[in-house]
């Protein structure tokens, strides 16, 4: 892949010393073993937003741990551009991607009603339309940021996203220090 995500199955066989007809055989097609490194790219990022461990109890606090995190690790990872704009026109990755923000907004939607359980977020607004809506506004920033020259610096990236976020949900501005 020369930074474009276009590639050749025959290459990438040929780096991993295996046949071309076993990799064939595993992914189906190119677009199998692509679907393959998003799904993994995805388990990346469910990984790095986990936050397990952490001990804050502020639902604003953990979320902009959360976010800062995510920011990070797209800015980090290489493929990150590729996956979240290029690749996605793809029928097989456009699946796995589907499937993944479905997994991404469920899990927000949770965090956002243990939020209002805990009198820290708005009652009035429903948990799965606030998770569509933060998910998919954080998508499309983190993407265009990432397509960017120059991009905008990681936090002043986080910074302007959570300062949208907690405007909408009425919260307090950034702290100091995500």
């Amino acid at each position: 892949m020369a930074g474009d995500g276009n590639f050749e199955l025959r290459h990438v066989a040929r780096r991993a010393g295996v046949s071309v007809g076993l990799t064939y055989h595993r992914f189906g097609s190119k677009a199998g073993l692509v679907a393959a490194v998003v799904d993994r790219f995805y388990d990346e990022i469910q990984a790095v937003i986990s936050l397990a461990g952490v001990t804050e109890q502020d639902w604003a606090g953990r979320e902009q741990l959360r976010l800062s995190r995510l920011i990070g690790f797209l800015y980090a990872n290489p493929l990150a551009g590729i996956i979240i704009s290029t690749l996605s026109r793809e029928p097989e990755v456009a699946a796995v991607e589907s499937a993944r923000w479905s997994e991404l907004i469920t899990l927000t939607a949770s965090n956002i009603r243990k939020g209002q359980q805990r009198d820290q977020l708005p009652q009035q607004y429903e948990a799965e339309i606030l998770s569509a809506l933060i998910c998919g506004g954080v998508r499309h920033a983190v993407g265009h940021a990432l397509a960017a020259s120059p991009r905008p610096g990681q936090g002043e990236l986080t910074r302007q996203i959570w300062t949208w976020i907690s405007s909408g949900l009425q919260l307090p501005a950034l702290a100091s220090n995500p």
